[in-house]
């Protein structure tokens, strides 16, 4: 009967079945030929991106993404600084003055600097809300750390220092928890001196 079952001309094995063709269950040999499908490739954990400073400092730059592409453009004049897209689409924008003022598109409602990258009493760190969520900024290592509230013995979700350029580095969590943009910005603001 076994010639007719599907199964069994398939070379597939039955361990019920006492008079089975195939001795062992299915499997790919060592002689099995390449795959169709292209293996799968490691997700980066760690998105970079760089500063670019041919104008005077970090108030007037271009932010590289992770392909080297130009992410965004950072200009000021004096009163306020712009991030913009490629595009010209403006996404966020620091407005400088006695009290500062930040404003994210669709993550940060414009309010003032101090409140929303709060300093605290004891000066060793900043808090600061992205989504709902409790951050705290960290200067440690010669770099400026974003951590998750309550887990400063875990790994940063961010990374901010200046070698031959200046960098950001973002965990694909910290990305997914919306800090991209908030942590461009916090960038503009740390190194800006005016903060």
């Amino acid at each position: 009967m076994h010639g007719t079952n599907p199964y069994a001309q398939a070379g597939w094995y039955n361990p019920q079945n006492p008079n089975t063709i195939n001795t062992q269950s299915w499997g790919i040999s060592a002689a099995s030929g390449p795959s169709i499908f292209a293996p799968r490739h490691a997700l980066p954990t760690v998105l970079t991106f760089h500063y670019v400073l041919p104008k005077p400092n970090v108030l007037n730059c271009t932010i590289t993404g992770p392909t080297s592409i130009p992410y965004l453009d950072v200009t000021s004049d004096g009163a306020r600084t712009i991030f913009r897209r490629p595009d010209g689409q403006g996404i966020a924008c620091i407005e400088w003055s006695s009290n500062p003022t930040v404003e994210i598109i669709s993550t940060v409602m414009k309010q003032p600097v101090g409140q929303w990258i709060r300093l605290s009493a004891d000066r060793a760190h900043r808090s600061i809300t992205i989504n709902g969520k409790e951050f705290i900024w960290v200067f440690r290592d010669n770099c400026y750390c974003l951590f998750k509230f309550g887990e400063l013995t875990k790994g940063p979700l961010v990374r901010i220092y200046q070698a031959q350029a200046i960098t950001l580095e973002l965990t694909t969590e910290a990305f997914h928890l919306g800090a991209l943009e908030p942590s461009i910005v916090a960038v503009v603001l740390f190194q800006s001196g005016k903060l």
